[in-house]
């Protein structure tokens, strides 16, 4: 996988050719904006949240009093902390803010939280359209905090503390990073967006040739988007299209990945420059061979486990 830092980002990046196992599997499984109804693009999902699961040292759930009600949290610990107090990856999961149970990211948490040597907290934010934007905003913003506040219980570093997230929740993730700067909050250790909807990506290269048949519709992404805002939300709002925030400066240090069989390639790219054009540091990855959501496929294609090993190992390096 090509990587890149702050200095060396390329002007464009691309398609190379998409890999093979996936190409075979992508026609037997769920596909994300299908033209279903959401029900049954729930249940298209399920599969994705079957078992058997990686090894992992131990996974909890913690259930706390929420800005919305009760939220749920999973927790993995690795069987080999790197450090002590752990390093901690909060993660949101992806799902066009409408579809994803923890169970459909268990094998990519779990792989994470293994390789880098680090806890893993994922957050059962409530879905679109049941509970309309800033419902998860908020939500996640209180779990990041109230991990700062009980990290020492928690067994965590507060200095290792990281948020990240695919697709919604890596629009999220770069949501929550700019209101904690905004917002003088606690300093988040690294943001990790995966495939970020950073911006709407239906006049794009991407959205255009990546349109259908490789996991994620680009045209399925209007509904999605519709699912989580109100009529009266403004669209180019900074915490809901995070390219328009109008300074991106003063950033968490962060690894961003895009791949080349995406409608969100060009959107998580130009984000990625957005961020070294403002100083920050910055590591970015594409995965020229591979489609949206990768970290989910690795039991179904050996090069999307391997790039959530190569991400893990990123990850490593920064908070382990």
């Amino acid at each position: 996988m090509p990587v890149y830092d702050r200095t060396s980002i390329p002007e464009s990046v691309g398609r190379g050719s998409l890999d093979p196992e996936l190409a075979a599997w992508l026609p037997t499984g769920p596909t994300l904006g299908a033209d279903v109804s959401i029900a049954q693009g729930r249940r298209d999902h399920a599969v994705l949240g079957k078992g058997p699961w990686p090894p992992i040292g131990a996974v909890d759930t913690l259930v706390l009093p929420g800005p919305h009600g009760s939220l749920t949290v999973r927790r993995h610990t690795p069987t080999h902390p790197t450090s002590d107090p752990i390093g901690a990856l909060i993660y949101i999961h992806g799902g066009g803010f409408t579809y994803g149970i923890l169970d459909e990211f268990e094998s990519a948490m779990r792989v994470i939280a293994e390789r880098a040597g680090i806890a893993t907290y994922v957050v059962d934010y409530q879905l679109a359209p049941e509970a309309k934007y800033p419902v998860q905003i908020e939500e996640i913003e209180y779990f990041v905090r109230w991990l700062f506040d009980h990290a020492a219980e928690q067994g965590v570093d507060p200095a290792k503390i990281a948020l990240g997230g695919d697709s919604a929740g890596g629009n999220m993730t770069c949501v929550v990073a700019l209101k904690l700067r905004d917002e003088g909050g606690p300093q988040l250790a690294l943001q990790v967006p995966l495939f970020p909807e950073a911006a709407f990506p239906g006049d794009t290269l991407a959205g255009s040739e990546n349109r259908s048949g490789l996991y994620l519709e680009t045209n399925g992404i209007y509904e999605m988007v519709r699912n989580y805002l109100k009529n009266t939300d403004d669209g180019r709002d900074p915490y809901i299209t995070p390219m328009n925030a109008p300074s991106h400066a003063d950033l968490p240090p962060t690894i961003l990945v895009t791949n080349g069989f995406d409608p969100l390639r060009d959107v998580g790219h130009a984000y990625a420059r957005k961020l070294a054009a403002a100083g920050n540091d910055l590591t970015y990855v594409h995965n020229p061979d591979l489609t949206h959501g990768f970290p989910q496929f690795t039991r179904y294609s050996k090069a999307c486990h391997q790039a959530t090993e190569e991400l893990a190992d990123l990850i490593h390096t920064r908070i382990g």
